[in-house]
């Protein structure tokens, strides 16, 4: 069984799979790892781009949709590659994948989840853990999909605006052992 779990930067969807007791493929760790092994995808965005860090790449593509959609059209295929690989074998399995749908993952998932939260509270957690500006934070959140997004697509809705995931974690556990059935 493949879960699929998704939502926007500052949701809390890593700590809730995390939660789930079940191996996580985080599609963020994936990313960065190929992005730091992978120099044909360097390349690739350097000549896309006139840059490959990470830093410089998020101030053009957060602050341009159409950057954001050009970089994740890039991307996708060497993440959707090495995730399609890792998820072989596997008899359950939780994908965490903040582009889930638009990615096309979710169409290998038997189970998706979409972890939702108040727009100032990701702004917070964003500065929080990035340490980034509340600009930039919100630059993030503004070039993502609205949560009207999620709340069509998604199997499960999980609410997550007073950080504690334990309880929502109990049921989407109760909820995936019905479904294995």
């Amino acid at each position: 069984m493949i879960i699929g779990i998704t939502g926007g930067s500052g949701t809390g969807k890593s700590s809730l799979a995390n939660l789930l007791e079940l191996e996580v493929i985080n599609a963020d760790c994936v990313y960065h790892k190929i992005f730091r092994e992978n120099n044909e995808l360097k390349n690739e965005l350097a000549e896309r781009f006139g840059a490959c860090g990470r830093k410089e790449l998020a101030d053009i593509v957060f602050a341009d949709r159409a950057k954001l959609e050009e970089l994740n059209l890039v991307t996708f295929k060497y993440v959707l590659s090495a995730i399609e690989r890792m998820i072989l074998g596997k008899s359950s399995i939780v994908i965490d994948a903040p582009l889930l749908f638009e990615s096309g993952l979710g169409e290998k998932c038997d189970f998706t989840v979409a972890v939702l939260a108040e727009k100032e509270l990701r702004i917070k957690r964003i500065m929080d853990r990035d340490n980034l500006s509340r600009i930039k934070a919100e630059m993030r959140i503004n070039a993502q999909k609205p949560d009207a997004y999620y709340i069509t697509r998604a199997d499960c809705l999980v609410y997550n605006n007073d950080g504690d995931l334990m309880e929502a974690a109990r049921k989407l556990k109760k909820r995936i052992a019905r479904l294995r059935r």
